[in-house]
Order: structure tokens, then C-alpha cells, then sequence
């Protein structure tokens, strides 16, 4: 449940999860849902701010997909959360910036 937190983030057109698996899609538009134009590589770059951030997460294009392990617990799901959040703050102010 902890991706649907940035549901209304203005870069998420959605955010979807089963079990331990979790997507947040990014949208230029998050009206219609309009894709970024993929020569601008919004995920790879959000894909880097995270490891900055010391979280490991997958770019699927535009779709940030989140597989932690099984063992971890609620206090390193919240941290893991944070990282993203920050990793998605930063990577508005690219976008706004670009």
C-alpha cells in the first residue's frame, strides 16, 4: 500500500501493487496521462537519483518498479518510501527545470 502514496503526485499517472510488487508509472500529463516522449529518458534519470539515494528500484521506461525482499519490515518499507520520494522531488524539479 505504501506506493499509493504518490498517486497524486503530479509526475504519477498511476501506482499499482500486488504483495511485495509495486509499479508508479510517471506521466507528462497526469490528466490525460500523457507519456513522456522517451527520447527524454524520465525514468533512467529517476532510476539514478534512487541510487543516489542508496535504493535499488527498476526502470521499465517511464514505470518505476519496486521488488524488495521478503524479509524486510515495515521501518525499511518506510524508508524505502522516503528514498523514492526524494529520488521523484528531484526529478520533478528536472523535468520543471528541462
Amino acid at each position: 500500500d505504501g506506493i499509493r502514496q504518490f498517486a497524486d503526485y503530479p509526475l504519477v499517472g498511476e501506482t499499482t501493487g500486488v504483495g511485495m510488487l509495486a509499479v508508479a508509472e510517471l506521466v507528462a500529463d497526469k490528466t490525460t496521462r500523457e507519456p513522456f516522449d522517451p527520447s527524454r529518458k524520465i525514468g533512467p534519470y529517476l532510476l539514478e537519483r534512487a541510487l543516489e539515494h542508496g535504493l535499488i528500484v527498476r526502470a521499465l521506461g517511464d514505470r518505476i518498479g519496486f521488488s524488495p525482499p521478503l524479509v524486510i519490515d515495515n521501518d525499511q518499507i518506510a524508508d524505502m518510501f522516503d528514498r523514492f520520494g526524494r529520488a521523484l522531488e528531484e526529478t520533478s524539479m528536472w523535468v520543471e527545470k528541462d
